[in-house]
């Protein structure tokens, strides 16, 4: 049994959960790094625990649909906990 995963479309969703995140670091006035980091950590683990169940009730027929979900699943997973993680601390007070 032969599986082909279309390249392009690896490729494409690499390159697009690469480009999701944005690096520049939060901020608030008089906030030491400690807890800023701190603040960061907590709404990381508040997203991914929100947005554990994607995909989760997919049922693939083949390995290359399993493998198309997968990646898919995990830009939307990504994204989803990107834009989560910006809601929380922008709720905390954080700013970029």
């Amino acid at each position: 049994m032969t599986f082909r995963i279309p390249i392009p479309f690896l490729a494409v969703s690499l390159m697009l959960t690469g480009c999701v995140s944005d690096d520049s670091a939060w901020v608030k006035d008089d906030t030491p790094r400690s807890e800023t980091d701190q603040a960061l950590a907590d709404c990381k683990y508040q997203a991914e625990a929100a947005t554990i169940g994607i995909g989760a009730n997919d049922h693939p027929k083949t390995w290359g649909e399993a493998i198309g979900d997968g990646i898919g699943n995990a830009v939307i997973q990504t994204m989803d906990e990107e834009e989560l993680i910006k809601s929380c601390m922008r709720a905390k007070g954080f700013q970029r």
